[in-house]
């Protein structure tokens, strides 16, 4: 299946600064975007606030590869197994 198959896919930002934020916070990933390094990150809270969409923005304009893994759904020893260890 594509993803522009869903609207919400085909119009997600694909970089920082068509993201929706704090100016603050658009400052702090934009930064890390112009240094090149990305520490270590844990986004959390509830549905829709967009921490899936500001990491791949950050990994789209670092030229990176990401996998999506919702702890929620795919939190077990066999994601472990299988998804990530054939993505790493």
């Amino acid at each position: 299946m594509s993803n522009d198959f869903l609207w919400v896919e085909k119009y997600r930002p694909k970089t920082i600064d068509d993201t929706i934020l704090p100016a603050r916070l658009k400052d702090t990933f934009n930064a890390i975007v112009t240094t090149g390094d990305l520490p270590n990150m844990l986004f959390s809270g509830t549905a829709g606030l967009g921490k899936t969409t500001v990491a791949r923005a950050l990994c789209n304009s670092l030229g990176l590869d990401h996998i999506v893994v919702n702890g929620s759904e795919e939190g077990n020893i066999e994601t472990l197994r299988g998804k990530i260890k054939q993505f790493a």
